[in-house]
């Protein structure tokens, strides 16, 4: 949805002035009427919803780097400390969990849990059921980290999600359920 050399803001100015002001409403709008002029024989209508869904989601991870950034963590480390916190107490989690559980191929697993490690947000030991495996932990140092962050991306993500009253929110809540639902299926529940 990118075009070459426009950053998000730049984009939205483009985009903004691309229809009417009183037909274009947000990017999606410009870009659906865009692409209705170059190729009438589509339908479009997937934009309404997939083209804003990825829109939005570019704009969540520019905000949370930069409200995570006082913290010295990335959206990736951030994801890490906090599923050891919601999900690896008290002993931690393997690194098969973590990656299921962040949605990360193995590799790119390791490799934040190595700069976790290196940083002191956690620390290896051996699964005390299973001498063979290893757990990843938080150590006390990456606790409070994660305490704090979780605390602020919070307080953060609850402001911008204040543009939905509580009714809106539970509906677009239940929907974007549905979607997700058909692409992971059964994922979850078989565990």
């Amino acid at each position: 949805m990118h075009q070459r050399g426009c950053d998000l803001s730049s984009c939205q100015e483009k985009w903004r002035t691309a229809l009417p002001k009183d037909q274009a409403l947000d990017a999606v709008d410009a870009i659906t009427s865009e692409w209705k002029s170059r190729r009438p024989d589509l339908d479009f209508a997937y934009l309404a919803t997939m083209g804003r869904i990825l829109r939005i989601s570019a704009h969540l991870r520019e905000r949370m780097d930069s409200w995570l950034e006082p913290f010295g963590l990335s959206w990736e480390m951030f994801d890490l400390l906090v599923t050891l916190l919601r999900s690896g107490e008290p002993d931690g989690l393997r690194p098969t969990d973590l990656y299921e559980l962040c949605m990360l191929s193995s590799g790119a697993t390791t490799n934040r849990i190595d700069r976790a490690e290196k940083l002191g947000y956690v620390e290896r030991h051996p699964d005390r059921e299973d001498g063979r495996a290893t757990r990843i932990a938080l150590t006390k140092r990456g606790r409070a980290i994660a305490q704090e962050a979780i605390s602020w991306h919070t307080q953060q993500a609850t402001a911008i999600s204040a543009a939905l009253s509580a009714q809106e929110r539970k509906q677009l809540g239940q929907l974007l359920g549905k979607l997700l639902r058909s692409f992971e299926g059964g994922a979850l529940r078989n565990k």
